[in-house]
């Protein structure tokens, strides 16, 4: 045996065992209660501590290539290793956006020779590059991202025409969509009606309504029944939407969501002071929205964790111009995301430790075809977890990231924590360990369906 670690919770799917786990070759080759009858070359003592599978993050922003000076695989994947996170699937929406095999190459150079963690990417789903899904597909992108409202001018969004003829593309394919979803036409009109009034996150939320976020999301869910398509919905925001989806996975839809730690901790009543730097689409929404969408994540109808980690510059969160309106949306979350839901989720509001571990893992390595090699802490299962103190009382501060967001505050900057990440173990290495990155850059493998 490589390694034994004992005297810890462990966390598998059915339930917590008190005891250890061996690795051999990365990969768990025992899972037992109590203490070790044998030994192994390295033996460790958690303390007591929990072991939980390493958590995949399904919707991560990077920016790289295009954008380094926000973030990039080096700097963001060791974010990620020091939050308990071995696996991302990062997001295609870069510069330029992963299109083709010209572009899916140039991202996976940067990648291959930066990333710590294991990676996977989503590969872009525009209309004009549906002739490019097929490609995109054999090079194994995970799944195929698409926004129905304005991304940018590097990404193209697809209007509801599109949207179905990407759909039909990708059924055909037996590819999943992922969409960002908000209805255009009415962000449009609700921003009209509340320009005189002046910015704050009450405005933002009012500008971009929950109405605009449900119709798109009852859209997508019609042309996923149309067309037999499989269906996620990014980062959702609201209740009403979780209740649709409820409603269609009982239909026979094929559709999962995730949800992100923002929209979990944060609302525009009690964190309006953030301002800019709690900026963020879809926005933050009230306080009562907040609550209802934690009972769709602990009856399971919010499949998983996606932190839409992006980073950005003070002074694009501070417009020179004054205009709050033209502020960058996003922030940094994914080195907090796992400590604030263990606080928020398991210590306050009665989580269990199985679902917690199913919503961070094991549900995302299920959809996305990568079970169980990834997801669980199972015999044979890769060799990825993260070791937990939920009694370690600590500071939450952005100087002490490993992100490149160190300039960028956002709302836990301050924020007094009990659970915090001890280490985090990918294919049975520790990659991060005390406050320390342990392996070096390119560590990580890209990973495919």
């Amino acid at each position: 045996m490589d390694l034994i670690i004992y005297n810890a919770n462990i966390v598998t799917e059915e339930k917590t065992i008190s005891g250890f786990i061996g690795i051999e070759n990365g990969k768990f080759a025992v899972i037992g209660e109590g203490r070790p009858e044998m030994d192994a070359k390295e033996m460790e003592d958690a303390g007591g501590n929990y072991i939980l599978p390493g958590a995949i993050d399904t919707h991560p922003h990077f920016f790289d290539p295009g954008a380094e000076w926000r973030e990039d695989f080096r700097h963001g994947t060791r974010a990620a290793a020091s939050g308990g996170f071995t696996t991302v699937l990062d997001m295609p929406n870069t510069t330029p956006p992963v299109k083709d095999r010209k572009t899916f190459e140039l991202k996976m150079q940067r990648a291959k020779e930066n990333s710590l963690i294991d990676f996977a990417f989503w590969g872009s789903a525009m209309p004009d590059n549906i002739h490019e899904f097929e490609v995109l597909k054999e090079l194994g992108c995970i799944a195929f991202k698409a926004f129905t409202i304005d991304a940018g001018p590097d990404f193209m969004w697809s209007d509801e025409y599109d949207q179905f003829r990407e759909m039909e593309k990708l059924a055909e394919l037996g590819c999943i969509y992922g969409a960002h979803a908000e209805n255009p036409g009415m962000v449009k009109r609700f921003s009209e009606k509340n320009i005189s009034r002046e910015w704050s996150l009450e405005v933002h939320d009012a500008e971009r309504p929950w109405q605009a976020e449900l119709t798109a999301i009852h859209t997508l869910l019609l042309y996923a029944g149309c067309t037999g398509c499989r269906l996620h919905i990014c980062h959702m925001s609201i209740p009403e939407g979780a209740r649709l989806i409820a409603e269609a996975k009982m239909k026979g839809i094929n559709v999962t969501a995730e949800t992100c730690s923002h929209y979990l901790t944060l609302n525009y009543e009690d964190h309006a002071e953030y301002g800019t730097f709690a900026r963020i689409n879809p926005p933050l929404r009230s306080r009562e929205r907040m609550n209802r969408l934690w009972e769709f994540v602990l009856d399971g109808t919010i499949d998983y964790l996606g932190t839409d980690h992006a980073p950005y510059l003070e002074e694009e969160k501070l417009p020179g111009d004054g205009n709050l309106r033209n502020a960058m949306c996003g922030a940094p979350e994914i080195d907090i995301a796992i400590p604030l839901l263990l606080d928020e989720g398991v210590k306050r509001r009665n989580m269990s430790l199985q679902r917690f571990a199913a919503f961070t893992a094991a549900n995302a390595a299920k959809r996305f075809r990568l079970y169980p090699k990834k997801g669980a802490i199972m015999v044979g299962s890769d060799a990825d977890f993260y070791i937990a103190d939920l009694n370690a009382g600590w500071i939450c501060s952005r100087k002490n990231t490993f992100s490149k967001s160190k300039v960028c505050r956002f709302a836990h900057e301050g924020k007094a924590l009990s659970s915090r990440i001890v280490s985090t173990y990918l294919r049975g290495n520790v990659i991060f360990e005390n406050g320390r990155i342990k392996k070096e850059p390119g560590y990580g493998r890209y990973i495919s369906v």
